[in-house]
């Protein structure tokens, strides 16, 4: 404290000594020194102010970000447990092939019926795909829509992941088709066909 004191008695004593035209010239570069100290100042805090307004308004949208996620998260959560209750739904007797074969009966005569082949494949680490390709010969499109309806329709959740279809050169109405019609299981409930 006493070196401020001491400090002050020596510019005040500098300040004495000085004509008062020399004192006006001292006090108005003092006064400018601190307005422009002032603007400086000013300015380096406006800077800042703008910079963490802008970061303000980003974490605001990665907030806003976050929660849209975090409910599309929820979300997609829930589809998921309400598709696993509907495989659980179809229980590890459930036989796609047998299935498929009786929706077929119903709609197509058996001898329209060139194929249906079984496959299994890992798709995660918790489930399995069970595809059945099925091959008809000489149907009609009328046929080939019914089957599709009955297996869209029915109490699982079957998905026809192709359908080709080619038209008979002399029947025009006449068609020979393949559809892949598969479903997803647990694969702790698996079996091999």
């Amino acid at each position: 404290m006493s070196a401020i004191t001491a400090l002050l008695r020596g510019f005040a004593a500098l300040i004495e000594r000085l004509s008062p035209r020399e004192r006006v010239l001292v006090g108005a570069g003092g006064a400018i020194g601190v307005v422009v100290l002032v603007w400086a100042l000013g300015g380096v805090l406006a800077e800042r102010r703008t910079t963490l307004q802008a970061q303000i308004a980003a974490s605001e949208r990665d907030v806003a970000e976050m929660g849209r996620l975090r409910d599309h998260y929820l979300q997609l959560r829930a589809d998921r447990d309400v598709v696993h209750r509907k495989l659980e739904r179809g229980g590890a007797d459930f036989s796609l092939f047998s299935h498929l074969e009786g929706v077929t009966r119903d709609v197509v005569s058996r001898d329209r019926v060139a194929a249906m082949n079984p496959s299994t494949r890992t798709v995660a680490e918790d489930l399995q795909e069970e595809d059945v390709e099925m091959r008809l010969s000489g149907v009609s499109l009328r046929e080939v829509v019914a089957l599709l309806y009955r297996v869209e329709k029915a109490d699982l959740p079957l998905l026809v992941s192709r359908l080709q279809m080619k038209k008979r050169f002399d029947q025009p109405f006449v068609y020979d088709a393949t559809l892949v019609i598969g479903r997803l299981r647990p694969a702790a409930a698996s079996t091999t066909p």
